[in-house]
């Protein structure tokens, strides 16, 4: 069934007169983070335009003439594939019935986290021009569905990295802002990084989680991992595990703690939990590591 709540999340407004019928004139599957829309031969778009907040890509499964981009109009022939880029004003300069498109809409912070990842920079601003869609768009994104329709184990992991993929895959067939070769990434994010340790530093007794840390320096939770990672050599859940460690050594060797106490105090679940992190850290228990100072 169509859920219109999440769909018009990320695409806004849905320009379909008769979207009241939703689950009969158009298909979605979202997550927090893409939809994928298809329409079929009951839909009928209506002129006008709109804009939202998430990069679309649209693949055309036949012509469809009078688009409008920021008052220029395009003419897009079958299997097009064309760009919006976020809060770009678009849409038909008229009517259209039975059309056949498959927008695929994409959080802005899921496209600039790639973009950095592929060109060292997440200010991407793609072309509206006609560009030829090609067969491995549409396999990932024929495999992006399988796994949100059938919810297999791994799925989250797999829709994940799809996403990814199908994104990297759109950067490379269609023009964009970005040079090719990757420049220098901005100073901010070290300073972002520096944030973070601090933060971790003063809380690293409470559940710190890495929605916490992205939230702190407004930056999307993924692409806050993977910059974390590629400046510290490790991700921020190793970083914050290895900053318990390194506390609890220090308490260890001051003996004015129990262990038990030292594994509260560092944010431990418990007791076992805190003896076995330590073992694998270390190599030692932390009552052999008390022991042999």
């Amino acid at each position: 069934m169509v859920s219109l709540d999440r769909l018009t999340h990320l695409t806004g407004a849905v320009p379909i007169d008769n979207v009241e019928n939703a689950k009969f004139v158009i298909e979605d599957f979202c997550t927090n983070d893409i939809a994928i829309v298809t329409t079929n031969k009951s839909t009928n778009i209506c002129h006008g335009t709109h804009f939202h907040d998430s990069y679309e890509f649209v693949i055309c499964q036949t012509r469809i003439p009078h688009c409008v981009i920021d008052n220029k109009i395009y003419d897009r022939p079958m299997n097009a594939l064309f760009a919006v880029n976020p809060m770009q004003d678009h849409g038909l300069a008229m009517d259209i019935k039975n059309s056949g498109i498959c927008g695929v809409h994409i959080k802005r912070e899921t496209v600039e986290s790639v973009a950095y990842e592929i060109y060292g920079s997440p200010n991407i601003v793609f072309s509206n021009e006609n560009f030829k869609v090609n067969n491995d768009i549409k396999l990932l994104a024929n495999l992006f569905l399988e796994e949100l329709k059938h919810k297999q184990a791994g799925h989250k992991f797999m829709m994940e990295n799809l996403v990814h993929m199908i994104i990297g895959n759109l950067m490379r067939n269609i023009e964009h802002s970005l040079p090719s070769k990757p420049h220098n990434k901005p100073r901010g994010y070290k300073e972002n990084i520096k944030k973070v340790i601090d933060y971790m530093n003063e809380n690293y007794t409470t559940g710190v989680s890495c929605a916490e840390l992205s939230k702190l320096i407004n930056m999307d939770k993924y692409r806050f991992i993977r910059i974390f990672k590629k400046q510290m050599d490790k991700t921020p859940y190793e970083y914050l595990l290895d900053l318990k460690i390194e506390k609890a050594k220090i308490m260890l060797k001051a003996k004015d703690y129990t262990i038990t106490e030292i594994s509260m105090i560092c944010g431990f679940s418990s007791h076992s939990h805190f003896t076995y992190t330590f073992r694998k850290r270390t190599g030692l228990s932390p009552s052999e590591y008390r022991m042999d100072i």
